[in-house]
């Protein structure tokens, strides 16, 4: 029988605990162990945690006297404790959905090249109501080359693989080493590109995990954590793909329209931001723009949005209906809250990829 270690970080999740261990204890066909580390919490954590260890053999706990982050946490699970064949890295707050972890091991079972397997997830949104009955479980499945997985995590510019559904084999782990500190937000995309530069990766079309969406603020601060979050995207693919130019040989030009994407997205975020009055917002948004491509700035788009900021938010917003009127565009643009990624609770959330 394979066996599986979940290992489940929790900091202050301590509502969440029981749902999460529930959601792993009860997959069957498997010798799982669920590892739960308590991040120096000062909620009922401890409480919790070591209740559901009392309770079952397979549950094990420990806890941090003091706070040392999320990613020294993942790393002490995923290198320090995890042994089992495979492994999952699987936050208190978010869960399994039933036979995931069956699904991932039989097929990395038949597959020897496979280093990792991640399915679909749906989006969980509230703190009280119960897991979202998931749909009936696909069988469909797909191996991708490493090639093609890094080409589509720059073309498209966004993390593939929902964290709660990706199942490693923990020696690859082990030798491919930890998260990395100096990518704190995008720690996990650079990690399954490190994972397809050593082989294949499956995908199960199946909803394989609960993925739990945090609301933010939407001011200043979270705009300007998002354009640090698009900056710190292109620094790890960087990171990733530049030292590996002679085994994907076509990786230069992949971080090439990755930066011209990047730099397409942030100008229409900037443009966006201006046209409802957020000129913060705007020149973040610009100074993103000119770093992905520097030349861009003096193109004829660049040129208009610098007419506009030099009129001012104030009289562009009065001479702007007449012109929508004279083009016969929409007078009304979508705003910032409608540009990034908000989901909506039992959204699916996952790359499938469509057939080459």
């Amino acid at each position: 029988m394979s066996s599986v270690d979940v290992v489940v970080p929790c900091y202050n999740y301590a509502r969440y605990l029981n749902k999460c261990v529930e959601s792993i204890i009860n997959q069957h066909d498997l010798d799982v162990r669920v590892l739960i580390i308590d991040d120096a919490s000062t909620d009922e954590t401890p409480e919790t945690g070591r209740a559901l260890a009392e309770l079952d053999p397979r549950v094990y706990y420990r806890r941090h006297d003091e706070n040392k982050g999320h990613i020294a946490t993942y790393n002490e699970g995923l290198l320090g404790w995890a042994s089992a064949e495979y492994s999952l890295l699987l936050s208190a707050d978010d869960a399994l959905a039933p036979g995931a972890l069956r699904r991932a091991v039989q097929l990395m079972n038949r597959h020897s090249d496979l280093g990792m397997t991640y399915g679909m997830a749906l989006i969980i949104t509230d703190d009280t109501g119960p897991m979202l009955p998931a749909e009936t479980a696909s069988d469909q499945y797909q191996i991708v080359s490493g090639s093609r997985f890094l080409q589509f995590c720059c073309a498209n510019c966004y993390n593939p693989v929902p964290t709660p559904t990706a199942v490693v084999r923990t020696e690859l782990q082990h030798s491919l080493g930890g998260y990395r500190s100096d990518f704190p937000h995008t720690g996990d995309v650079e990690m399954w590109m490190r994972f397809a530069t050593r082989g294949m990766v499956g995908v199960l079309r199946a909803v394989q995990g609960y993925y739990r969406w945090h609301g933010q603020n939407m001011g200043l601060q979270y705009y300007n954590q998002v354009v640090g979050d698009r900056r710190e995207f292109v620094q790890t693919c960087e990171y990733v793909l530049t030292p590996l130019i002679t085994q994907f040989t076509e990786s230069g030009l992949w971080l090439k329209k990755m930066n011209q994407k990047m730099e397409e997205q942030a100008f229409r975020m900037a443009t966006r931001a201006f046209d409802i009055g957020e000129s913060e917002e705007c020149k973040a948004w610009l100074e993103f723009a000119k770093e992905m491509s520097p030349g861009h700035h003096l193109s004829p788009k660049w040129w208009r949005l610098r007419v506009k900021r030099f009129l001012g938010p104030a009289l562009w917003q009065s001479v702007q209906p007449a012109l929508h009127r004279l083009r016969g565009t929409p007078e009304k643009f979508p705003g910032l809250k409608e540009t990034l990624f908000q989901p909506s609770q039992g959204q699916k959330i996952g790359w499938w990829p469509e057939t080459p």
